[in-house]
């Protein structure tokens, strides 16, 4: 009973306290210019340790929060939060409230801003300031989280080409990449440049016309209206809230220098005459370009289009019929919206050499991928031995000579093409006068290298034993056919001497060799043994060498011991023999002895052995046999499936004859004796005998127990 009124008393107790909070919420004073807070549900929920207090949030609700009438989001995890007013509004100072905005901003202004749009920028924002999240109904929340991250880190990244400087040329299409990869997030906000600006995804395409201007072109990643104050509304007891704006629009700037066009022009005139001179070719040369014009009519070669700026080196190279080239050279630098004028006169003849090479064994068609008449490098030296030029041969041995004054020279090999050996030979050529009406001339050189052959070594070894030959084999008698990789085809044929042989002469190109024939004691080498010859240009013959590992033929000696009347194995009766080599004077060892011994089966068997003659010898005869004297030569050459079979005969110790009888020649008194012979075993004489002695056993044993009984009972 007491208990239970102390119960009803504690109910008591807390229907009091909360009317007490409640009356005294309904009485405080009202604020007329708070914020007011509602919350909807968004019907989504996480768990958590709060940053806050470090408590565990389980399976909490995400609500939607809206601070009169705008989206706002908690940065106060573990603090309640009621759909309530009285929140005072303040700037928001906080550490992290640059990266905040951001994600506020990627997070949910720029999306539809649903509730799970809400809900996963509100749980990110919580993960920025320290939340510890373990779970959230949130589908693809890791996702979304990422997608965001990776947004605001492309806010903060500027693309590869800010503050740069580029310049661009009047009616040419710049295209600029972005290694940040961030281009394609900028918007232009001022370009007063008049240049055409596009974009394509990362890339930047610009192109001025006659009427752009050097400037800067300004980008933003978010248009101004983004930017604001961040807004903190706090109320006692209960979650802060945030309405964030951005503080920057993620700007970035490309600097542009446009550059006009302008032109140079050549006017090519007799100087006596003052005439213009026609067909005159002019070669002008900017920026890597090499570009020739030929004289007009009115002797004008015009370049045009060129940036302001360049430096043009302008050549006459072909003065026209009846004139010689003066060599003349000048260099010009372009200026904007302007054609410069340039004169020029006439310069020396000059000429080229041209130069055509062969082999000498097949001309200028090549055996195989290893020759090549390609790239041979020619020096080219005038009579006092100066290296004035050089020529390079194309791949049908072609080669021409830039210009040359007239004169004597000479060409010298300095690097052969690939196949052929280098050429020491000068070959001389002059550059002679060939006339007024000849702008170049040329002359023509012949050349011819000698192909590069080749030389391959076979040599042939034991596989265990090496140079050595293992028995009675020998290395040397092998037959080899060297064939070409290519088409099979038979190159030569060579005997193997001394343990090796050479073939002589060969084309560089890819072989093998093949044996037809083995040498005696070893088995036929099937594999083809693949070589290549290569070009050295360090040697007059390539050279190879390929070793082959062979074989040695191997058989078994499987000896068995025989009896030789039934011509049985003799078993359990072991023999012991000794299996010398013949090639050596050896003994064969078995297990680390000199000796077999035949096995209960009267059998043993040996280890391969090579190719050979080999001698068998008995040394023990099992018991109750003979010796065999006489050795067994045995012969192994593979010619027995892998194993010889040898029986030894044994004959057996003959057994000692019976005695014959001499009864009727004993003496008297001994006969007399053995008129009674003792009982034999068996014999039926002596039965009676037998049953008498057993009685007198049993007789005597009765006697000795009761005796023995009686001293005990007198005691």
């Amino acid at each position: 009973m007491n208990s239970q009124k102390r119960k009803e008393k504690k109910v008591k107790i807390i229907a009091m306290a909360l009317v007490v909070m409640i009356l005294a919420n309904l009485f405080q004073p009202f604020n007329g210019i708070a914020a007011s807070l509602r919350l909807d549900e968004t019907g989504y929920f996480y768990t958590g340790i709060s940053f806050t207090n470090g408590q565990k949030l389980e399976n909490k609700d995400i609500w939607n929060m809206k601070m009169d009438g705008k989206d706002v989001f908690c940065i106060d995890s573990a603090a309640p939060a009621n759909t309530e007013e009285g929140y005072s509004a303040e700037t928001y100072t906080g550490s992290k409230k640059d990266l905040l905005s951001k994600v506020a901003y990627y997070g949910f202004t720029q999306s539809e801003q649903s509730y799970k749009d809400f809900a996963t920028t509100q749980l990110l924002i919580w993960e920025v300031l320290g939340e510890q999240l373990e779970w959230t109904s949130l589908p693809n929340y890791w996702t979304d989280r990422d997608t965001i991250l990776a947004q605001v880190r492309k806010h903060d990244t500027q693309p590869s080409w800010d503050a740069q400087t580029i310049t661009l040329i009047e009616g040419q299409e710049f295209v600029q990449g972005d290694t940040s990869n961030v281009t394609d997030v900028l918007n232009i906000t001022n370009n007063a440049t008049g240049i055409q600006v596009t974009k394509t995804g990362n890339t930047l395409k610009l192109k001025a016309d006659k009427n752009s201007k050097s400037g800067e072109i300004m980008f933003s990643k978010v248009p101004d209206s983004a930017l604001g104050t961040s807004i903190v509304y706090n109320k006692a007891d209960r979650q802060s809230l945030v309405d964030f704006h951005l503080q920057d629009t993620g700007k970035a700037k490309l600097k542009v220098n446009v550059k006009k066009l302008g032109g140079v022009r050549v006017k090519k005139i007799d100087p006596k005459t003052n005439q213009p001179l026609p067909n005159t070719t002019i070669k002008f040369e900017y920026g890597g370009i090499s570009k020739t014009v030929v004289t007009n009519a009115t002797g004008i070669a015009e370049l045009v289009g060129i940036p302001e700026g360049t430096q043009v080196k302008v050549t006459e190279i072909a003065a026209p019929a009846g004139y010689h080239n003066s060599g003349e050279v000048k260099t010009t630098t372009i200026k904007p919206s302007e054609t410069i004028e340039l004169i020029f006169n006439n310069n020396k003849q000059m000429g080229t050499v041209k130069l055509t090479k062969t082999g000498q064994e097949f001309g200028a068609i090549m055996p195989n991928d290893n020759y090549t008449l390609k790239e041979a490098v020619y020096g080219i030296y005038n009579s006092s031995d100066a290296r004035v030029g050089e020529l390079i041969t194309d791949e049908k041995g072609y080669a021409e000579s830039g210009s040359l004054s007239l004169g004597q020279y000479y060409l010298l090999e300095e690097k052969a093409p690939a196949g052929y050996l280098l050429s020491d030979e000068k070959l001389s050529f002059e550059i002679k006068y060939a006339g007024q009406n000849v702008a170049i001339t040329n002359t023509q050189v012949q050349a011819v290298d000698v192909e590069q052959k080749g030389s391959a070594k076979l040599i042939k070894e034991d596989v265990e034993t090496g140079e050595i030959a293992q028995g009675n084999a020998v290395l040397d008698g092998a037959v080899y056919e060297l064939y070409r990789s290519s088409d099979d085809m038979l190159m030569d044929t060579v005997t193997i001497e001394n343990g090796q042989a050479q073939s002589e002469n060969l084309l560089l190109d890819s072989y093998y060799w093949l044996e037809k024939e083995a040498p005696t004691g070893y088995l036929l080498d099937t594999e083809k043994h693949v070589f290549d010859l290569l070009y050295n240009n360090e040697a007059e013959v390539a050279d190879v060498t390929v070793t082959v590992k062979e074989q040695v033929i191997k058989e078994k000696i499987k000896v068995i011991k025989c009896d030789e009347l039934t011509q049985e194995p003799i078993k359990n009766n072991a023999a012991t023999f000794k299996l010398k080599d013949l090639q050596t004077g050896e003994f064969i060892e078995h297990e680390g002895k000199s000796e077999f011994m035949t096995d209960q089966s009267g059998e043993f068997v040996t280890e391969d052995l090579p190719y050979g003659e080999y001698e068998l010898t008995e040394v023990i005869a099992p018991k109750n046999y003979q010796l065999t004297n006489e050795p067994t030569k045995i012969t192994i050459d593979g010619t027995h499936e892998g194993t010889i079979e040898v029986k030894i005969m044994n004959t057996e110790i003959p057994k000692p004859l019976p005695k014959k009888s001499t009864r009727n020649k004993v003496d008297p008194v001994i006969k007399m004796a053995e008129t009674r012979p003792l009982p034999l075993l068996g014999d039926n004489d002596g039965i009676a005998l037998v049953f008498i002695g057993l009685g007198l056993v049993v007789t005597g044993l009765a006697i000795y127990w009761s005796k023995k009984n009686n001293d005990k009972r007198k005691k």
